[in-house]
């Protein structure tokens, strides 16, 4: 099964076992879908109560107690990638080669970040590096098994430096 990174655990929250988590990606799926996760070895929990918060989401998995909910802190948990169905996540983006419509490349993704008003891609040419805000219209496709990132020529020259 293919898993991606739900996010980080923090810290505890109450004192039955739930752990907040840190993630950027709450928004990207309905969280409540969620009915297992799994831990950085693999093992499955089955997820008892999952609910938003500011910065993430609170978690409580079966089997999982206070004290054992503390082993937990500042490890990565995980959950199917069925999830986010046809969505694209950052974690899916980095390291993708990106080329333009016609098939050139225009070279890979090292970074991207959320600064609020945009997503912002960090492309590495072989020239320099591009900063490039994710537009609407920017994105033609995405192929995340091959990760394989295709733009409009258009839009990536309106929006960011680069040049043929």
């Amino acid at each position: 099964m293919d898993k991606i990174c739900l996010g980080k655990v923090v810290k505890l929250h109450g004192y039955m076992g739930e752990m907040k988590i840190s993630t950027q990606y709450d928004k990207d799926f309905d969280i409540k879908k969620i009915q297992f996760m799994y831990d950085e070895n693999d093992n499955e929990y089955k997820v008892k109560r999952v609910f938003k918060y500011t910065n993430g989401v609170v978690a409580g998995l079966e089997g999982v107690d206070l004290n054992r909910s503390k082993s937990f802190i500042g490890k990565n948990l995980y959950v199917s990638r069925e999830l986010a169905k046809n969505k694209i996540l950052f974690e899916d983006l980095k390291g993708s080669t990106v080329t333009l419509e016609n098939g050139k490349t225009v070279g890979k993704i090292t970074d991207v970040q959320d600064y609020g008003s945009a997503e912002i891609i960090f492309i590495k040419t072989a020239k320099n590096e591009l900063l490039v805000p994710n537009v609407n219209g920017l994105i033609s496709s995405f192929d995340y098994k091959q990760k394989l990132l295709v733009v409009s020529k258009s839009k990536l020259c309106e929006v960011s430096d680069y040049e043929n």
